[in-house]
């Protein structure tokens, strides 16, 4: 309905899953996850998660902006580093331990998609390999190649 008195907004076309759908479904699986912030098209939750029933507790903060976006990040801990490494594997923020789940250019994950059945479970697969990874500092967890030079990539060497 177009008038001089009512519009569309263009700037409220909504892609994606709304936040309040998103939250439902998740609140299902984690009803003692905490709502830090909430508003109409966006949300920061945080929640527990132990990847197996040997692993640690992990606390992680999800920030899902604008119905299209999402953030990950370890919060309750300071990730160490393998002793033969100097930075944490798959990580787009070492300081702020903000995860590296999914590559955004493949598509791998669209706000079509819900929380509770992809980055949930991806979050708890990234800290299961890295508790993996600790010990020796090898990343076993698949994604984009992390360490280049070394016998177990399919990377070739320079030289």
């Amino acid at each position: 309905m177009n008038s001089k008195f009512f519009r569309p907004n263009s700037k409220r076309k909504v892609k994606g899953i709304l936040s309040f759908k998103q939250l439902e479904r998740i609140k299902l699986l984690f009803p003692n996850m905490k709502i830090v912030k909430r508003e109409w098209d966006c949300f920061e939750i945080e929640l527990k998660i132990q990847p197996t029933p040997l692993s640690q507790v992990y606390e992680v903060k999800i920030v899902y902006k604008n119905n299209r976006f999402i953030e990950i990040f370890v919060i309750n801990k300071t990730l160490k580093i393998a002793a033969n490494r100097d930075k944490l594997p798959h990580i787009y923020d070492s300081e702020k331990q903000q995860l590296c789940l999914y590559s955004p250019s493949k598509r791998e994950w669209s706000a079509h998609n819900y929380i509770d059945n992809t980055v949930i479970p991806w979050t708890s697969e990234w800290l299961y390999y890295y508790e993996l990874w600790l010990p020796e500092g090898k990343w076993l967890g698949g994604g984009h190649n992390e360490y280049p030079n070394e016998d177990f990539t399919k990377t070739l060497k320079n030289g």
